[in-house]
């Protein structure tokens, strides 16, 4: 069975750059029939917090991006040291005594000589005898993962043929002096334990994924099969960074009433040369979805893109769709005429309050012309059974010096009070003969 994982570290809120890979995996799931597990990444206690727990979680249920199963990592620390004492047996790990700024010395020392930053290995050289010293004189050790220091290469489900060298590489500390793990070693654990065959993750993470593929080995596991998306950047072509995620962070998307399937959407064409309607591919159980027809070039963010989704998410919901999807409207009361007249004029969420404020006249900014208010008075009885057309034909044999546009921008203001709004004909219709009849009353006699 595919089983695939979304794992983020609750120090911050669900953006568009860490939702990507979530819906990656969420729909590489679904296709393909199997789980999709929620993982928090909490070892990290001074920064994780409840509240981005609660947020991502709710985040995904607006999504309606659904889970299998939830895990914490802060719950299974008994089992990473279970694991990383066989670890420790087998010599997969050592020990290591630098400090960070003994390490931030070798690091300036080994540039200025024009070489790497690598982490020279000289805790290897340190005896069983030297170890146990150190350690009764207090020092505690970090433990370093030892790689093979050779080349990792995999069929990338998204890149293809890919290569890492690892000889380019520390080997990466998988646990601190104070018994804590860093990144690597819980989530390859959780990995093993949770069965995760796919693994789509950004391309940052590609030297971690050599580094995990030697940890799977080392535990007696099968590496599964990894997928690595392009990063997102910002508009102007420069790396997203922490200070941007705020302003793309799904709450504020939600927040400004943008729709599950504008945001969806999205992410359903980043990396693809054409706007996919998510809706459309879910409805087909994402048979189309092709990991490997996603671009290897950075896509930028796009917020024009998104907008353009909004735009025609909201235009083809119909009256239920927006009390599902708007609980907050339901004090608006919209009837589903009204809906039907406003829904091809709206361009954003905003909008649907602004236009029914026009069309319930609410809004009133500009008065007709009063001697085209009484030409309509005083043919009331002959207006009353005519079509659109045929109402703008009268019109204008009663009176020639009208022209089209004189009527269509009077019967509008009388309608609306508002150069905007739905098309006048589309009004007229609406509104009606006793509609027009009605507003027309409203007006001072003449």
């Amino acid at each position: 069975m595919t089983i695939t994982r979304f794992a983020p570290s609750p120090t911050g809120h669900l953006h568009l750059g860490n939702l990507r890979s979530c819906f990656l995996n969420w729909v590489f799931a679904k296709k393909n029939n199997g789980k999709f597990i929620l993982r928090y990444d909490d070892t990290d206690q001074e920064r994780s917090r409840e509240e981005f727990i609660v947020s991502i979680a709710s985040d995904l249920k607006w999504l309606n991006i659904d889970y299998d199963e939830t895990f914490y990592q802060s719950k299974r620390i008994e089992r990473y040291n279970e694991l990383f004492d066989s670890l420790i047996s087998k010599n997969f790990v050592y020990p290591c005594f630098e400090s960070n700024e003994d390490l931030e010395i070798k690091k300036k020392l080994q540039l200025k000589a024009g070489k790497p930053p690598i982490y020279d290995r000289e805790s290897l050289l340190l005896s069983k005898d030297e170890i146990e010293k150190k350690i009764l004189n207090g020092e505690n050790p970090h433990w370093r993962f030892k790689l093979s220091q050779s080349k990792i290469s995999w069929n990338d489900l998204v890149k293809g043929t890919t290569e890492v060298d690892l000889s380019s590489q520390s080997d990466p500390v998988l646990r601190r002096e104070d018994g804590s793990y860093l990144y690597h070693f819980p989530s390859v654990v959780d990995d093993i334990d949770m069965k995760i065959t796919h693994i789509i993750r950004g391309e940052d993470h590609l030297s971690n994924s050599a580094v995990h593929n030697e940890l799977f080995q080392s535990l007696e596991s099968v590496p599964p099969l990894f997928g690595h998306n392009p990063l997102m950047l910002n508009e102007d072509g420069t790396k997203l960074s922490k200070r941007n995620f705020d302003s793309i962070s799904i709450n504020k998307f939600k927040a400004k009433g943008y729709t599950t399937n504008s945001i969806l959407s999205y992410l359903c064409s980043v990396g693809l040369n054409k706007d996919v309607n998510f809706k459309e591919v879910a409805i087909n159980a994402f048979a189309d979805f092709d990991l490997s027809k996603i671009s290897k070039n950075l896509p930028k963010l796009d917020i024009q893109k998104i907008d353009h989704f909004q735009k025609n998410s909201l235009r083809n919901m119909n009256i239920a769709d927006i009390k599902n999807e708007f609980i907050e409207l339901e004090e608006l009361k919209i009837k589903e005429k009204e809906w039907n007249l406003i829904k091809d004029n709206i361009e954003t969420y905003e909008n649907i309050k602004e236009l029914l404020d026009i069309i319930r006249r609410k809004k009133i900014e500009i008065t007709p012309n009063k001697e085209f208010i009484k030409l309509l008075k005083n043919n009331i009885s002959e207006i009353k059974d005519l079509k659109f057309d045929a109402y703008i034909s009268f019109l204008i044999e009663k009176d020639n010096k009208l022209s089209k546009k004189d009527i269509f921008t009077n019967t509008r203001y009388i309608f609306t009070g508002n150069n905007n709004g739905p098309s006048v004909k589309d009004l007229y219709l609406f509104f009606g003969f006793s509609g027009l009849e009605r507003i027309l009353n409203e007006f001072e006699a003449l």
